[in-house]
């Protein structure tokens, strides 16, 4: 359901006078501020674009070029209206407040025709006292919202009489709006390179009134330290202010047995805020310690805690904590610094992605069936990190808390992101509520390993990415004023020292702060976490890739699938790559002409004004990414224990971008907007997969055999097979067998093959041609032939020059095999070896595995469906697309 994720976490204990009174529902309003639109029926938790597809006024945003149609929507003034009842009972309470869990974002609270309060950053809870505008029985309320792009264009407006902070507006091909760094607000609703402009409005979390005697407790904070025999935990308890003065009771706090009581006879502090504080000492032999996925259990407990005051009056909320430590270690490595973290002592290699938000439209973003598809895919996908993106939003609390529960480390940004930003004292005053609020919300969270400042301004203001070099040292101070003057400064006053902050993503780490936070070189492969695009060279060359310590951003665009376009756009004429629309939802400069060079290197494309010109450009883009994010992938896993010859290396991260899609549109994305898996995201599981055999060929044109290993234990006599494979036999020319125990957490050479001269041995050709007939294909098997990581292949040369043959490839059999859920294996047959065999069916489900290179005559595809709405005939519903 929409906007209850303020209740996962927190649950309310309700006593005597201590009620809440739910606002949210369909009993809403909706009107415009010129009048043409009146009393539309409204849902909150929403916003208007949610509301006026649902009147059928605006048609559905993502079809079409309704981005385009709709853009009077954010330029106007709207009202959300409701009545409420009060009973005297709430009115005998000192204490009754309206609460905002999250407005976007520009707005005034009217109670009773009185204001009440205001909001100006979608990213802060409001809470507003109204006792005194209430009555017994019917009330009124309004939450009257300013256009945010009519504010952004005033606030940069009287930014501009100082100086210019850029960039002002998004590139032309974004076909976005202007001035979004000038407010606090999700960055991306003015548009990215991989999303459209839909500058949202409204009531995007839940509202209700509150009232309480004396306090009530707002958050709990946790920090986690440990040594050899104890955890240490330090909880502070955030209470809710009186408006009668100081605040008297006592709070007392549960966990897995023991008990702390902490009385409390306090006034606000000069923060506003009144905090109680206990520290457990819990035995490690009393716990099971909370581990990443794939390492151990993710063990939660429930702590309670529950406010009394001198009359009698409780109040009660939980989190759930989960013993564990994690550090970020930067020790001296070659020609630089190391940076991998360390979780409960154990160094982990982090896998996984970059989350964009889950909705261009806020309120969407809490749909839990959204946010658990997405993060049981991370699971699934052997991910153990997650990085929230700076660009878009504090996620839900049901995201956080089911992060917990499957051992996805979270690498939270905070929300600022490929800008410069304002500083004045109103705004920096406004970040400051923004840092206090989502810290005191999330920091409790085992899921989250640490906080960055934001998303490439570091190296935005070095590289002068927007024409800032003439007046460096103005951006310099503004930069030094938010990110460790502000929200630096507010962090640690609400963490422990041994939390992790980065200033910046990408960033260098201890070099940056050693170098006043913005570094010569942000980019220095030899320091730091790194973000790596590079779309003029080969992509399934691996030796373009850099050698550094962390990858935290690399990708590949690619389309997403026929059948998802056509979910968009009922005009044939749309579907031309080249043509108005696709144009028009590419939003990455070149981006088109760049996926068809990459295409063009390994690949071939027929003519463009063949028929099956645009279905075999869509399955091309997915191929090239799929296998280049793949290649790219385990070319950082190599370096996992290595260092190269420039002492670059010793990688212990790769997050790719990006996870998701806000609408249907070419992105780097795996997953597309309506959940359909790419063939990117059956590459990335056996990328991802906790033990891999993984073949390169270097500049000298060696191929390097490594097998790469995360598990924490030895696996003994395990068979590398390395075989030879003609593209016109399933025979294989050449196998050999090489034995070898897997050693933990490293990545070893096992063999080196010196190419072109070893396959014109095996009869491929001669030295010249022998690569472009023949492939090497790798398997690692325990005794028992059981697999202990996913087989893989190295192509010597782009396939566009090899001699593989034309298959005839077949479905051969579909036979259902379970019903809850419906569970079918698919047999597909071929008479040669076939590259990426890719499936897809109308009936909504995934496939296991998918973008096969078939090497057998038969090979089984198992499917699982997410609907029970399962056509007798599914058979008919499975299409196969292959070179």
């Amino acid at each position: 359901m929409i906007g209850w994720a303020l209740f996962i976490s927190f649950f309310v204990t309700v006593c005597k006078s201590d009620e809440i009174i739910d606002l949210d529902g369909n009993n809403w309003f909706l009107r415009d501020g010129s009048g043409e639109f009146k009393n539309l029926r409204a849902v909150v938790p929403g916003g208007v674009y949610s509301d006026l597809m649902r009147h059928e006024i605006i048609e559905d945003i993502f079809k079409g070029y309704n981005d385009n149609a709709t853009k009077w929507v954010p330029r106007r003034n709207w009202t959300y209206s409701t009545t409420f009842n009060v009973k005297q009972d709430v009115l005998n309470s000192d204490n009754v407040n309206i609460v905002f869990e999250g407005l976007d974002t520009f707005a005034r609270v009217v109670v009773n025709g009185k204001d009440v309060g205001g909001s100006n950053n979608m990213f802060v809870q409001y809470i507003m006292s109204i006792k005194d505008v209430l009555k017994v029985g019917s009330n009124s309320l309004e939450v009257q919202f300013r256009s945010p792009i009519e504010v952004a264009a005033a606030l940069e407006e009287e930014q501009d009489k100082q100086y210019v902070v850029p960039p002002k507006c998004p590139p032309g091909e974004y076909r976005g709006e202007c001035y979004a760094n000038m407010i606090r607000k999700m960055q991306a609703s003015f548009s990215w390179d991989w999303g459209p402009a839909f500058p949202s409005v409204g009531i995007w979390k839940k509202v209700y009134i509150e009232s309480y005697q004396e306090s009530k407790i707002r958050y709990i904070g946790t920090e986690i330290t440990d040594d050899q025999t104890n955890w240490y935990l330090n909880v502070d308890i955030y209470l809710a202010n009186n408006a009668k003065g100081a605040v008297n009771g006592a709070v007392k706090i549960d966990i897995n047995g023991l008990t702390n009581t902490v009385n409390v006879q306090a006034k606000p502090d000069n923060n506003g805020e009144i905090k109680a504080n206990s520290i457990f000492t819990v035995p490690k032999t009393t716990v099971e310690t909370w581990w990443p996925n794939g390492y151990g259990k993710q063990t939660l407990y429930k702590l309670q805690a529950t406010f009394t005051n001198n009359q009698g009056e409780t109040n009660s909320k939980t989190v759930r904590v989960g013993f564990r430590s994690i550090e970020l270690v930067q020790e001296q490595l070659g020609s630089g610094l190391s940076f991998y973290f360390k979780v409960n002592g154990v160094p982990i290699f982090m896998k996984g992605s970059n989350e964009i938000p889950l909705s261009i439209l806020p309120e969407k973003g809490h749909h839990r069936s959204l946010i658990e598809t997405m993060l049981n895919t991370a699971q699934e996908n052997h991910m153990n990190m997650l990085r929230v993106w700076g660009g878009g939003v504090y996620e839900s609390d049901y995201f956080y808390d089911l992060a917990d529960e499957k051992g996805i480390l979270i690498w939270q940004d905070f929300m600022f992101a490929c800008a410069m930003y304002p500083t004045g004292s109103d705004y920096l005053l406004n970040v400051v509520q923004e840092i206090r609020h989502q810290v005191n919300r999330l920091r409790s969270h085992p899921s989250i390993a640490l906080f960055a400042g934001n998303n490439e301004n570091e190296g935005a203001l070095r590289d002068n990415w927007y024409g800032t070099q003439d007046n460096f040292q103005t951006y310099y101070n503004d930069y030094i004023k938010l990110y460790i003057n502000t929200v630096q400064t507010e962090l640690k006053e609400r963490i422990s020292p041994n939390r992790i902050f980065l200033s910046s993503s990408p960033s260098n780490g201890l070099k940056t702060i050693n170098e006043g936070y913005v570094s010569q070189n942000p980019g220095d492969y030899n320091y730091g976490d790194v973000h790596f695009y590079n779309y003029e060279n080969d992509p399934w060359n691996s030796n373009i890739y850099p050698v550094c310590r962390f990858a935290s951003e690399y990708g590949y665009q690619s389309l997403p699938s026929l059948s998802s376009w056509r979910k968009v756009t009922n005009d044939p004429e749309d579907l031309n790559i080249n043509g108005r629309f696709m144009e028009h939802r590419q939003h990455h400069p070149e981006g088109t002409s760049q996926l068809k060079n990459m295409i063009e290197m390994n690949l071939k494309l027929p003519d463009e004004t063949s028929a099956d010109y645009t279905k075999s450009f869509v399955y091309l883009s997915q191929v090239v990414q799929a296998l280049a994010i793949r290649i790219e992938t385990e070319h950082y896993r190599r370096y996992r224990s290595n260092l190269n010859s420039a002492g670059q290396g010793h990688t212990m991260g790769a997050l790719y971008w990006q996870l998701n899609d806000v609408w249907v549109a070419p992105t780097w994305s795996g997953i597309d907007f309506l959940g359909n898996q790419k063939m990117l995201q059956y590459f990335v599981k056996d990328a991802f997969a906790p033990v891999i055999i993984t073949g390169h060929i270097n500049d000298q044109r060696t191929l390097e055999i490594y097998v790469v290993s995360d598990r924490l234990e030895t696996i003994p006599n395990v068979t590398a097979s390395i075989q030879v494979f003609k593209w016109d036999s399933f025979n294989p020319v050449h196998t050999e067998n090489i034995t070898l125990d897997v050693s933990p957490s490293e990545s070893k050479l096992i063999k080196s093959i010196e190419t072109d001269e070893f396959l014109a041995e095996q009869n491929c050709g001669s030295k010249d041609d022998a690569k472009n007939n023949c492939f090497f294909y790798f398997t690692l098997n325990a005794p028992g032939h059981d697999q202990v990581a996913p087989v893989n292949y190295v192509f010597p040369a782009p396939l566009k020059n090899s001699n593989l043959k034309r298959p005839t490839v077949v479905l051969k059999s579909v036979t259902q095999v379970d019903t809850k859920p419906f569970k079918y294996y698919v047999k597909i047959g071929t008479d040669v070896v076939t590259p990426f065999v890719w499936l897809e069916s109308s009936i909504q489900g995934r496939f296991e595995n998918n973008g096969l290179l078939l090497t057998s005559p038969a090979t089984c595809f198992e499917y699982t469906a997410t609907t029970d709405d399962i056509d007798i005939h599914f058979i008919n519903s499975v299409t196969i697309t292959h070179l």
